[in-house]
C-alpha cells in the first residue's frame, strides 16, 4: 500500500499579489487600526498586539488562562490535538482580521502570514489545509481569507482538499453548543489518504474551536493521525457563561 500523497506544488497567487502592488501605487495603504498611510499595519501598532502564548495562556489552545493545565474551554475538543495562535483577538489584530475579513483589504494577508510563519517550528506538521467556505460564501466575498493566508505562506499541502459541503448560518454571535451543531456534517474531505500525517488547520481566528474541530473529525476519517488548528488571533471568550468575547 503506498503512503500519503502530498502535493509540494507551490500554489496559486502569484498573479494577484503583483495586482495588488500595482494598485498600492495609486491607493497607497494605510494601517487598519490607527489609519497612518504606508503599511496596513503600521509599526507603531504591531507592538500593540498581544501573543498568545508564554505565560497567562492555556498551553493547548493558546486562549487566556492564569491556571495550571489546560483551560474548560478545549475540553470538548475530540477530534483536535491543540489550537495555535499568534495574536490574541483584541485591538490591533481584531482590526486585521476584519479588516481582511469584512474589508476586502487582502494585502492584509501577507502580514497575518509573517505573523504565523514560527507556529510551525513551535508545532511541526507536515500539510497544511484552509478552513473552507462554502462556494456561494466565497462567491459573495470575493475570497476566502484563510485560503489567502496560507498561500502567503506557502505551506506544503496535501493532494486533497477540504471542501465545506453544506452553507452554514454565521457563526458570530452563537453560544459553544449552537456553534458545534451549525458546523456539525458541513465539511468533507476529497483525495487520497492522510495516513501518517499531522495536518494543520489554517484559519485567520479560532473563537470556540467548533469549525476546526469538525475538520478535524473529518481530516481524522481519512487518517491524519494528529490535527491542530493553526490561527493568526485566539477569542478568549467566557467558559462559564458561553458567550463569545469577541463578536
Amino acid at each position: 500500500m503506498s503512503g500519503p500523497v502530498v502535493n509540494l506544488a507551490r500554489p496559486p497567487g502569484t498573479g494577484q499579489r503583483l495586482a495588488g502592488r500595482i494598485l498600492d501605487v495609486f491607493y497607497p495603504e494605510r494601517c487598519v487600526n490607527c489609519g497612518r498611510f504606508g503599511a496596513t499595519l503600521c509599526d507603531r501598532c504591531e507592538v500593540l498586539l498581544e501573543p498568545a502564548n508564554g505565560a497567562g495562556r492555556c498551553p493547548n489552545c493558546s486562549a487566556r488562562w492564569d491556571e495550571t493545565g489546560n483551560c474548560p474551554r478545549c475540553f470538548g475538543w475530540q477530534a483536535l490535538d491543540g489550537v495555535r495562535a499568534s495574536f490574541e483577538m483584541v485591538g490591533a489584530a481584531r482590526k486585521v482580521v476584519h479588516g481582511l475579513k469584512y474589508r476586502g483589504v487582502r494585502s492584509l494577508a501577507e502580514r497575518m502570514a509573517e505573523g504565523m510563519e514560527a507556529l510551525r517550528e513551535a508545532t511541526p506538521f507536515d500539510v497544511a489545509v484552509p478552513v473552507p467556505l462554502h462556494r456561494s460564501r466565497e462567491r459573495q466575498r470575493g475570497f476566502n481569507q484563510a485560503e489567502l493566508i496560507l498561500e502567503r505562506l506557502e505551506w506544503p499541502r496535501p493532494a486533497g482538499r477540504l471542501r465545506r459541503i453544506r452553507n452554514t448560518p454565521h457563526q458570530v454571535g452563537k453560544h459553544q453548543a449552537e456553534r458545534r451543531s451549525n458546523v456539525s456534517g458541513a465539511f468533507a474531505y476529497e483525495g487520497p489518504s492522510l495516513a501518517g500525517l499531522t495536518v494543520a488547520i489554517v484559519d485567520d481566528v479560532v473563537t470556540t474551536g467548533a469549525t476546526v474541530n469538525e475538520c478535524a473529525r473529518v481530516l481524522r476519517d481519512y487518517g491524519a493521525r494528529r490535527v491542530f488548528g493553526i490561527a493568526y488571533a485566539r477569542a478568549s471568550y467566557d467558559p462559564q457563561s458561553r458567550r463569545d468575547i469577541d463578536d
